[in-house]
């Protein structure tokens, strides 16, 4: 087998097992952050008495959690804001109006999630 053979079988071997490193280690992590999330739930449920008292814990607090989700909406959209910047100078017209798009789904779909809890918390359903 010539060398530029040889180098280009190598050079795609080594980019799958980098690849394949990559898919392990983030399906580890969601693994993780899975079980963590799961073992949070089982001491929260203790701490607060089962469903009932988690649901009573939430009511309570639904202004400290609303801060809460408002501080990650304004971070996750800092970050969106920087990434999109990275990307605007290689981006074409047409991914900029689909991106548009997404974007404004996205916020839609944050306000209605945030509109959901406030008519929860009403006790009115929509």
């Amino acid at each position: 087998m010539p060398d530029s053979q040889m180098h280009r079988i190598s050079s795609q071997l080594s980019s799958a097992l980098s690849l394949l490193g990559k898919g392990v280690k983030t399906i580890a992590c969601l693994v993780l952050l899975g079980v963590l999330a799961i073992a949070l739930s089982a001491v929260m449920f203790r701490l607060v008495g089962g469903v009932q008292g988690w649901q009573a814990w939430r009511t309570d607090h639904y202004w400290h959690l609303l801060a809460w989700r408002m501080t990650l909406y304004v971070g996750l959209a800092a970050g969106w804001v920087t990434l999109k910047a990275k990307f605007h100078k290689q981006e074409a017209e047409q991914r900029d109006k689909r991106l548009h798009r997404v974007e404004i789904m996205a916020a839609l779909l944050v306000l209605l999630i945030e509109l959901s809890k406030v008519a929860v918390e009403q006790g009115d359903f929509l």
